[in-house]
Parts: structure tokens; C-alpha cells; sequence
């Protein structure tokens, strides 16, 4: 029965991203558009605002809880978010949670209709893996977005994670934030494993938690590697925090 009800929770969701990426989404790219020729930064700010609205919905129409800890303290200087990774649904949680943030993607990803303009309007930006030219001038377009004033999310564990425990950080995985001299917002997230596993296409009713820790600045640092380990560690035991306030909920 439980399976049965996975199942149904699964094809609802896939039905509803459909519906919204192509039919409300495309309304809201037309109003967007009708916006743009009065005002750019107004209809810039029209669809992330629809975008960020979008990736609370996600989990409220899937009747899945989400449990905030902490708050994204305002500041005037550019950041980029570094997170652990759990699930495909980890960038709409950090989107409609924690701040509306460009990402780096697949450049296939840039060939889906409908997606590849809410990218666009987020200013993330494209590679083509296996590409060293490519990538090497997209990691430059990321730095000049980012010093224009875009935020970024990256996932230095480089892949999800299939039982939620944080993997190590990729060697140089926030050199970009360290050279630059760019903070870093760290967010632990839990849960989302549970609810979609990258091994198992099947949404799970499941509560998910975010914490957002305090910025740190590489300027305080000697070295990208004891930063990413700062960095590292500040996420796993967040992480360690939040399984440990869902168990303790329950029991």
C-alpha cells in the first residue's frame, strides 16, 4: 500500500512540474516579457519572485513539512551558498528557503524548454562536461556574475548523497569563492535523501530541514583547503544537528 501511494505521490508531482514549467511558467515568461518593455530589472524581479514562490510550492502541494532553522542575514557584499547534496529537489529547497541563486548546470540542461529560461533569469550559467575550454570560460563567466553581484549554489560533494551523511568536499571545490574573495553562506539540509534517493525514482512523504549557518569569509583563511574544510565541517555538524532534531521530534 505504501508503495502504491509513492507511486501516486510521484506521478502528481511529475504531472505538476509539467503543468507549471510549460503552462504556468510559460504565463509567467509572457507577463515577464510584457514587463521587460517597460523595465528590465522589474521583470527580472517579477520571475524569480514567481521562481522562489515556486520552490516553496513544490513541497507544500507534495504536503511535505519543511523545518527552517536560522535566517539569511542581509548584506550589501556578493556570496555564494555551498551545500551538502541530497536530492534532485535540493536547489528548489534552497530556492524558495534560503535566497533565489544561479547555479552551475549540464548545458543540456540549457536545451529544456521552459527551464532554460528560468536559468537565464537567474543568471546560472552552463557546462559542457568532458569540455576543458568550455568550462574553463564558463568558471570565467561565473566570476564575472559573480563579481557583478549574482549568487551562486555549488555542491562540493560533487554528486548526492544516497544515505544523507555528508561525503567529502571535492579538492579545490571552493577555490572560486576563495581567490575571489567571496563569503560563503553555509546551509546543511536533511531529509531530502529520504524523500527522493538518487537510486530510487519514487517520492516519499518524508518532514525535510534546512539550517542556515552564519557567512564566513575566506579572507580568514590561509589556504582554500583549510577553508573548505572549515566550510566542510560547519555543514556536517549542522547536518548531524538536524537528523538529531527530526529523531528527537518523533520520539
Amino acid at each position: 500500500m505504501r508503495k502504491f501511494l509513492e507511486v501516486l505521490l510521484t506521478i502528481y508531482f511529475v504531472i505538476g512540474a509539467v503543468v507549471y514549467v510549460f503552462i504556468y511558467g510559460g504565463i509567467v515568461l509572457i507577463i515577464g516579457g510584457i514587463i521587460r518593455l517597460f523595465s528590465k530589472k522589474a521583470s527580472k524581479k517579477f520571475v524569480v519572485g514567481q521562481i522562489e514562490t515556486f520552490g516553496r510550492m513544490a513541497f507544500k502541494l507534495l504536503g511535505i513539512k519543511v523545518f527552517k532553522f536560522g535566517e539569511l542575514k542581509k548584506t550589501d557584499e556578493n556570496f555564494m551558498i555551498v551545500s551538502n547534496h541530497q536530492s534532485a529537489l535540493d536547489i528548489p529547497l534552497i530556492i524558495g528557503y534560503v535566497a533565489p541563486v544561479a547555479f552551475i548546470a549540464k548545458k543540456e540542461l540549457g536545451k529544456v524548454p521552459g527551464i532554460n529560461w528560468y536559468m537565464k533569469y537567474l543568471n546560472s550559467v552552463l557546462i559542457e562536461r568532458g569540455n576543458i575550454r568550455q568550462t574553463a570560460l564558463a568558471l570565467k563567466e561565473v566570476v564575472r556574475k559573480m563579481k557583478a553581484g549574482t549568487h551562486f549554489i555549488i555542491f562540493p560533494e560533487g554528486t548526492r548523497s544516497v544515505s544523507g551523511e555528508v561525503q567529502a568536499f571535492k579538492p579545490r571545490s571552493l577555490e572560486l569563492a576563495f581567490k575571489n574573495k567571496v563569503k560563503v553562506l553555509p546551509v546543511s539540509l536533511w531529509g531530502l535523501h529520504i524523500v527522493l534517493n538518487k537510486k530510487v525514482f519514487l517520492i516519499k512523504k518524508h518532514p525535510v530541514y534546512l539550517k542556515i549557518h552564519d557567512f564566513v569569509d575566506p579572507k580568514e583563511f590561509k589556504s582554500e583547503e583549510e577553508f573548505r574544510l572549515f566550510v566542510e565541517n560547519v555543514i556536517r555538524e549542522g547536518v548531524k544537528f538536524l537528523e538529531r532534531r527530526h529523531y528527537g521530534e518523533k520520539s
